[in-house]
C-alpha cells in the first residue's frame, strides 16, 4: 500500500480511435453509418416450384347437383349439397317465389320440414327430434304453375335409437385373472370346437355350468321383468347422461342391480320391486309417481275465393264449401316452412297466390313427448 507521501500513478486518459484504453488493446472499428444503415444484399439463390407442387385451387364447387343427408345423432340430420352459384340463380330465377327451398321429408308419411335456402348455403343442420326414423331430403323450387321442380333428392338415411338396443345376443365370460391364457388354453383346449376363439370356448363352457379348473363367478342372467323393471328404473337417466355404447350401459346396470339385489337394497313382492335406492343425480326412484306431459302443435290455414274457383295449398287441390271458404290441416313439426297458397279462376285467366312462412322452435323440460294428431271434421285437411 503506498504511503501518504507517494501519489498514486494518475490513470492513463481514455483514447477514442482505432485503441480503446491501452496501447495493447485490440483495436476495435466502428462501423461507419453507411455501413450500418445499407448492410450487403444477401442473395438467395431461387429455387423453382415443381409442376406437381400446385395443382390449382380447389373450386367452391364442382356443380354436380349432388345432395347428401347424414343423421348427425337420433335428434339431428346434417345436409350438404353441390350447387354452384349459377345453378342456384338459374334456379331462383325461373321459380315462382325466387326462392329455393331444402325440404326433409318421411317416406309415407310427407313432408316434416322445409328451409329457404341462398347460393352462399352448401350445408343445414336439421333439429328432428325424430329417433329411429327415416328421411329423405330433397333441393328444388316452385314452378308457375305450383309444383315443386326438385333438383336434387338424396338417399334415404334412418336416424339412430335413443334407446338400449334390443339386440341381447351379448355373452359374458369371466377370466380368471392368475391364470395366464396360455395356461388357461391348455386347461380347455380339449373341450375347444374347431375355429373357436378361447373366449368364446370359454364363455360356451361357463353357460353350460361345465366344471372348470379354476373358480369362476358366471353373472346370473336376469329375467325379462327384471330387465323391463331395471330400465324403467335406471336406464333412462344413465342413457341420456352418459355418452356410451348399449352393451357398455348394459354391463353398467347389470352390476348396479346384481350389487343392489346383494345389498339387499332391492326386493321382490308379488312380481314388484321395491327400492330404497337413491340416483346418483338426485332423484328418488321410489314408486313411479305416474306425471307426464304431452304436447303438440298443428297449423290450420283458412280462407275464401269465388266458389267455383280452384285452390292449391301447399301443391294440393284443396275443396271449396258452397261459400267459397276452405281451411286446411297442417301438421307442424319444429323447423321452417313456407306454403304457398293459390286460387284460380274457373276460366283459368286471372290469378290470386300467397306465401306464408311459418316457424316453430319447441323447448322441453323433463320427460315430455308429442301428441298424436287428433282426428279432423270435415272438410279440414281434405284434399281433392
Amino acid at each position: 500500500m503506498p504511503s501518504k507521501n507517494e501519489s498514486s500513478p494518475s490513470p492513463k486518459p481514455l483514447r477514442f480511435g482505432p485503441d480503446v484504453n491501452s496501447e495493447s488493446s485490440p483495436s476495435l472499428q466502428v462501423p461507419s453509418p453507411s455501413t450500418t444503415a445499407n448492410p450487403p444484399a444477401v442473395t438467395e439463390p431461387k429455387t423453382e416450384l415443381p409442376a406437381y407442387e400446385f395443382l390449382g385451387y380447389l373450386p367452391d364447387s364442382y356443380g354436380t347437383q349432388k345432395l347428401f343427408l347424414s343423421p348427425r345423432d337420433p335428434r339431428i340430420l346434417f345436409a350438404y349439397w353441390d350447387l354452384s352459384p349459377v345453378q342456384y340463380q338459374e334456379a331462383a330465377r325461373v321459380a315462382k317465389d325466387g326462392k329455393v327451398f331444402l325440404e326433409i321429408y318421411v317416406p309415407g308419411e310427407g313432408r316434416v320440414q322445409q328451409v329457404h335456402i341462398w347460393d352462399n348455403h352448401k350445408n343445414w343442420y336439421l333439429q328432428v327430434n325424430r329417433p329411429d326414423t327415416a328421411f329423405i331430403a330433397q333441393l328444388g323450387y316452385y314452378r308457375q304453375d305450383g309444383g315443386f321442380e326438385v333438383l336434387a333428392r338424396s338417399a334415404e338415411v334412418r336416424t339412430p335409437r335413443d334407446t338400449l338396443s334390443p339386440n341381447t345376443d351379448a355373452r359374458f365370460v369371466t377370466i380368471p385373472f392368475h391364470v395366464t391364457f396360455r395356461e388357461l388354453e391348455a386347461m380347455i383346449a380339449a373341450q375347444a370346437q374347431p375355429g373357436e376363439e378361447l373366449v368364446d370356448t370359454l364363455a360356451r363352457l361357463q353357460q353350460s355350468e361345465t366344471p372348470l379348473p379354476f373358480q369362476a363367478r358366471v353373472p346370473r342372467e336376469l329375467t325379462p321383468t327384471e330387465s323391463e323393471e331395471l330400465l324403467e328404473y335406471l336406464g333412462d337417466e344413465e342413457v341420456r347422461r352418459r355418452m356410451v355404447g348399449s352393451l357398455e350401459i348394459t354391463e353398467i346396470l347389470r352390476k348396479r342391480f346384481e350389487t343392489a339385489l346383494s345389498s339387499g337394497q332391492w326386493t321382490s313382492s308379488a312380481g314388484a320391486w321395491v327400492t330404497s335406492v337413491s340416483s346418483p343425480f338426485g332423484a328418488s326412484f321410489g314408486k313411479e309417481r305416474g306425471f307426464h306431459m304431452h304436447v303438440n302443435a298443428e297449423l290450420i290455414i283458412y280462407g275464401g275465393t269465388e266458389p267455383n274457383a280452384k285452390v292449391r295449398v301447399d301443391g294440393h287441390d284443396i275443396s271449396l264449401s258452397k261459400d267459397g271458404t276452405f281451411s286446411y290441416h297442417f301438421v307442424f313439426p319444429d323447423g321452417q316452412f313456407h306454403v304457398p297458397v293459390e286460387a284460380t279462376s274457373a276460366d283459368g285467366v286471372e290469378k290470386r297466390s300467397a306465401l306464408l312462412s311459418f316457424l316453430r322452435m319447441s323447448e322441453t323440460e323433463g320427460d315430455v313427448r308429442k301428441t298424436g294428431q287428433p282426428v279432423m271434421d270435415e272438410p279440414l285437411g281434405r284434399v281433392s
